[in-house]
């Protein structure tokens, strides 16, 4: 660790070079991911609201969920990750392709290989769904300016954990992000585990080391109910990777008001 020079600068972010890093293949972390989604939005009620919170330049955790929800907005802090999202909405050809995950995603939905015509099909649905893009900050509370509305559902991935290597100020970035989560909404999150850094082509960001005991303890302490919160994990694909695996989190907010301790009080 002593020779990596960490920069938090995250206009320096590079989605192409992130994409080509972490999702270039289906490996054992992406196909536990979608496995992940699959399982976790199969209790959604029907038109509900999803929020994809801080997921950079990345669609597959949308996959599964389109045919659960009505409407799907996109929000992130960079505006390349956004144009990144935005290139495959309107279908360019300089767009991530995505078309395996989308068909790992129907296989494991549907129990068998799936059809070109389906994977077309989904692609158009996802496209149909997202209405709103914009930008969020997850330093603000709320992390979203001017909303008058929280949602039923919020999918949040590799976000709080990577945007800071402060144990603090990622419990706070998780209480922003949750608040907009309505009482009884449901929150589908992954995260990082016992992370250092991890790199994005040449650049190497820095990453809060977290434990499946700290996501609970966020969790139970931004109000959701304890007994709903089922977090498991995997191992990381690669040793040379600077976290130990993922961390894959569902949980339902209480409708009490009382939103837990806030240990900044």
């Amino acid at each position: 660790m002593a020779n990596l020079t960490f920069t938090r600068d995250w206009t320096e972010f590079n989605p192409t070079a992130y994409l080509s890093e972490y999702y270039a293949d289906l490996g054992n972390e992406n196909r536990a991911l979608l496995q992940f989604f699959v399982e976790a939005y199969r209790n959604i009620a029907p038109n509900s609201r999803l929020l994809d919170f801080g997921g950079g330049p990345t669609i597959y955790p949308l996959i599964a969920a389109v045919n659960k929800v009505q409407e799907i907005h996109v929000y992130d802090h960079l505006e390349a990750n956004l144009y990144e999202i935005q290139k495959w909405l309107c279908g360019e050809a300089s767009a991530f392709d995505w078309r395996a995950f989308v068909s790992m995603t129907l296989d494991l939905e549907k129990g068998r290989p799936c059809s070109a015509t389906e994977i077309i099909q989904r692609e158009a649905a996802i496209r149909t769904r997202v209405t709103r893009i914009g930008l969020c900050d997850a330093h603000r509370d709320p992390p979203i300016a001017g909303i008058r509305h929280k949602y039923d559902v919020i999918v949040t991935n590799f976000c709080a954990e990577s945007a800071t290597d402060d144990w603090r100020q990622w419990y706070q970035f998780m209480r922003n992000i949750t608040s907009l989560l309505k009482p009884g909404g449901k929150l589908v999150l992954s995260a990082l585990k016992e992370a250092t850094c991890y790199s994005v082509g040449s650049k190497i960001f820095p990453a809060v080391n977290i434990s499946v005991g700290d996501l609970t303890y966020v969790l139970v302490n931004s109000g959701f109910e304890p007994e709903s919160i089922v977090i498991n994990s995997v191992p990381a694909d690669r040793p040379t990777r600077h976290y130990q695996g993922l961390m894959f989190a569902r949980a339902v907010k209480s409708h009490h008001d009382d939103v837990g301790q806030n240990i900044y009080a």
